[in-house]
């Protein structure tokens, strides 16, 4: 009999365990070690407390962790990554351990629930309409192969106190999840913030959440783009391999074209999906 429930501090090696198990055959390489989890979750907002387990016997199967936070100007979850071990699939523990989970949110007074899933993973996709998850936009999922190199032509440097109200003036669209505001914060001492200057006026930045080398924001101030600043910040990111660029928004296409000059191609999308508890 397939049991449910909530996890503590004392699940976590035993989460981590099955978080590399569950996503041993995934699209995208989820291989993190102990600490690099530890960091992932933290990033994310994810808590123990409010993170759900599946167990067959004492073995964990299955999970589903939930960060929490504002979105939109709402207390929202945001499922950070839900998955069954190859071998118990099929037999419907997702569908259940979601609905346990929801019970368990709305206990809490969370107002919505807030997912990314890939668009190639049908089920998944499908298991989360059926609970009433809606698509609100498209993300996509870049990757290079070689570190650009590029020019380096203005003054870039560390960044240690983002300035959010300015940064803020810089967007076309809005971060998803993973990279908002919230999770630049929660990870400050895992970032890396640069900035390029034009006479000592901040034109544009770039953020890196260091353990796994993901790009996590980068926007140039409009009346200094195409100039060259964006690229400069993003060679000046890279260290000895291209950044790992998740969940940019597809309906951003100038930021997708300026990912495509400097040698990043879309590999896979995302939905971003979310329901109103």
């Amino acid at each position: 009999m397939i049991a449910y429930r909530i996890l503590s501090d004392d699940d976590f090696d035993s989460l981590h365990e099955c978080f590399l198990l569950a996503f041993s055959d995934y699209e995208v390489d989820m291989r993190v070690s102990r600490e690099q989890f530890r960091q992932r979750l933290t990033r994310d907002g994810v808590r123990l407390d409010l993170t759900a387990a599946a167990f067959d016997g004492e073995r964990m199967i299955g999970f589903c962790l939930n960060g929490l936070g504002q979105w939109q100007g709402k207390t929202t979850a945001y499922d950070g990554g839900m998955a069954i071990i190859p071998g118990h699939r099929g037999r419907g523990i997702a569908k259940e351990l979601l609905q346990f989970v929801e019970v368990k949110l709305k206990e809490k007074g969370v107002h919505q629930y807030l997912l990314e899933v890939l668009t190639s993973n049908v089920p998944a996709a499908t298991l989360y309409r059926n609970h009433g998850f809606v698509e609100t936009r498209r993300l996509a999922v870049l990757r290079s192969s070689t570190p650009m190199g590029g020019s380096k032509d203005f003054s870039v440097k560390r960044i240690e106190q983002p300035d959010w109200q300015l940064f803020r003036t810089f967007w076309d669209g809005y971060p998803s999840w993973q990279n908002s505001i919230d999770a630049v914060d929660r990870v400050a001492n895992e970032r890396t913030i640069l900035g390029a200057f034009v006479n000592d006026e901040c034109v544009g930045y770039g953020v890196t959440f260091v353990p796994t080398a993901n790009l996590m924001q980068l926007a140039v101030s409009p009346k200094h783009r195409r100039k060259g600043v964006g690229s400069a910040i993003l060679a000046s990111l890279e260290t000895a391999e291209p950044l790992k660029i998740n969940n940019i928004d597809e309906d951003l296409k100038g930021a997708l074209a300026f990912y495509e000059y400097n040698g990043y191609k879309q590999v896979l999308a995302q939905y971003e999906m979310i329901k109103t508890l």
